[in-house]
This record gives C-alpha cells, sequence and structure tokens, in this order.
C-alpha cells in the first residue's frame, strides 16, 4: 500500500504569470464541498420528498504558519488576505516525488497534487503564552478540488 505522508508536501500559489511556493505552512484545510438539494416532490406523493442533486458549493478552510517576518511567503499571504485576493490558483504537490509548479500552472506527472481556484481572506494572528506568534488565513475555493495522482 502506497502511502502518502504530510511532511515533504509543497504548496503553490500562482497569481496570473507568478508562481509563489509557500513556505514552512504549519496546516492545511481544503475544506469540504456541499450540494444543495433541488425539491422534486410530486403533490400526490404522501410519505417523503424527492430531491435532485443542484449546484457545488466549493468549500472554506484555512492556511496555518508562524509568522516569519523574513520569509516573503508568509508576508504575501498576509497582504493578499487583507486584500481578500480571489482567483488564486493552488497546487498542492505532495510528498510522493517532486516537481515544481511551472508559470503556465501545469503541474508536473513526477509528483501527486491536489488544485484548485480560491481566494484567501482574514488573517487572524494567535498569541499564546511561551508559544511562537501564529496565522491563521481564511481560504474560500471557487472551484471543486481536483486530485491528480503521480504518474
Amino acid at each position: 500500500m502506497a502511502v502518502i505522508k504530510t511532511q515533504g508536501t509543497n504548496v503553490y500559489a500562482r497569481k496570473g504569470s507568478t508562481v509563489t511556493l509557500l513556505t514552512c505552512l504549519t496546516g492545511i484545510d481544503l475544506g469540504g464541498d456541499s450540494t444543495t438539494r433541488i425539491e422534486n416532490t410530486c403533490l400526490d406523493e404522501a410519505t417523503s420528498k424527492a430531491y435532485l442533486s443542484g449546484l457545488s458549493d466549493p468549500g472554506e478552510g484555512s492556511l496555518t504558519f508562524n509568522i516569519d517576518t523574513s520569509n516573503t511567503s508568509h508576508l504575501s499571504l498576509i497582504t493578499w488576505a487583507q486584500a481578500k485576493d480571489e482567483g488564486i490558483e493552488f497546487f498542492v504537490g505532495a510528498s510522493d516525488g517532486a516537481g515544481v509548479i511551472p508559470t503556465t500552472g501545469v503541474p508536473p506527472t513526477t509528483r501527486s497534487w491536489w488544485s484548485f481556484v480560491g481566494g484567501v481572506s482574514t488573517p487572524v494572528p494567535s498569541f499564546e503564552a511561551d508559544s511562537i506568534v501564529g496565522y491563521t488565513v481564511t481560504l474560500q475555493r471557487s472551484s471543486s478540488l481536483t486530485f491528480t495522482p503521480k504518474a
């Protein structure tokens, strides 16, 4: 059985033709999609309602990191989140291989990938005793999540 470990995961954000490696993230939650239900019950139905599947509502998740002011990807995430940037292409590269996202945005087949389009907002710092200042950035997907296994 081939398992994929979380250690060694890389996250890339593509805005326009610029690809940024988001380094030293401590957590990634891509959120779950929900599907609306469209009622399709006939008036003569006496016991239960009938439904059709509706549109998919892409999930909301988060990216977390311990702030490092010398890490430009941390500062970029905070800036993007404060501006509520949308239309960012995200690529999460699994630890089962190597390879980076080129500016074309087409993931190489040398590792497994999760990809989606979304936006970021609401950068929230957290302060706890005897700890490092952490940040959580809300991630709102605007597309479904696509998994592409390693070739």
